[in-house]
């Protein structure tokens, strides 16, 4: 089990998890697409992040348009759409490799305004598990599962996709609140998607996966090993993955986000995700300072978080 530093306060953790989550997506992006045993090798040269953390701005902006308070769902839905349309029609947004149903969805919601009917029914691809963290900085309890899912249902209404997202979430929050990193959190997230959380979806049995690979003590992750098996593009073996990488090597995030990256699959939403929950456990000083210091929008990143923090005071 990992505890947090007693030095590294809530706020910084929770600073990291956003920070952390962006600098995974920005390690993992040229990783993209290798297929190859070079994937394990390769030099990476540091870029701009993806998508991942561009939709994760948009969604923060959309929370912090919503306010402090209770949730407000149908208004919530509302705010997420309006914000993801301005995504797809910001300049950058093509040089993101932004996502097939992500633009599917919110495409559907510009033109019928409505959150509820926009997602994509077939797809249970990663792009709505792979922006969850600023949830889990403005929202807990009842209202956090809530967002999660409604922020899901938006673009990947997939049961799979809207239970990675609900238990992604929640992890990140889990760890943010308890101040540890832990299988027992994992298999507290099982039981909620064996119970209240389930849509119908099979998120759990990649948790279980994840759960069972990492206590093998494996150097590299094994895509095949985590249901679907196909390397992070699906919503539940993105989350899996991620939360075997954490557990593996849960003391230093840089090391696991690299190994979250280096899989034959979606690199950079596996890492991101990595990064969130270690970042959330270790603080902003577990980061490498070689990430932060070049990081794009490395201000206004922190900044969203800090903002976010402020609507759960």
């Amino acid at each position: 089990m990992i505890r947090t530093d007693d030095n590294s306060t809530f706020s910084d953790r929770a600073r990291a998890a956003l920070l952390a989550h962006a600098c995974g997506d920005r390690f993992g992006a040229p990783l993209e697409f290798v297929k190859d045993a070079s994937v394990r090798t390769r030099p990476v040269h540091l870029g701009h992040w993806t998508d991942d953390t561009h939709m994760s701005l948009y969604l923060g902006a959309a929370i912090l348009d919503h306010g402090p308070g209770p949730l407000e769902p149908d208004r919530f839905g509302t705010l997420v759409g309006e914000a993801f349309v301005r995504w797809s029609h910001d300049p950058l947004t093509p040089s993101t490799a932004p996502g097939g149903t992500c633009l599917t969805g919110t495409a559907r919601f510009e033109r019928d305004r409505d959150w509820t009917a926009s997602g994509v029914r077939e797809s249970d691809g990663c792009g709505a598990v792979m922006r969850i963290v600023p949830l889990a900085l403005a929202f807990r309890g009842e209202d956090l599962i809530d967002a999660a899912r409604i922020s899901s249902l938006l673009t990947h209404a997939h049961p799979n996709a809207v239970e990675a997202a609900i238990a992604g979430a929640w992890l990140v929050r889990a760890i943010l609140e308890t101040g540890r990193w832990d299988t027992t959190l994992v298999e507290e997230a099982i039981q909620g998607l064996d119970g209240p959380w389930h849509q119908g979806g099979e998120v759990a049995a990649s948790l279980r996966a994840a759960l069972a690979w990492a206590r093998r003590g494996e150097d590299w992750l094994d895509e095949d090993a985590i249901p679907p098996g196909d390397g992070g593009w699906r919503s539940g073996s993105a989350l899996g993955l991620a939360v075997g990488a954490a557990l593996r090597w849960p003391a230093d995030l840089g090391l696991a986000v690299e190994k979250a990256a280096r899989i034959r699959g979606d690199s950079d939403s596996v890492a991101c995700l990595a990064g969130a929950l270690l970042g959330a456990a270790l603080g902003t000083g577990a980061i490498p300072t070689s990430w932060l210091d070049t990081l794009p929008q490395r201000p206004e990143i922190a900044g969203l978080a800090d903002r976010l923090l402020g609507l759960d005071a």
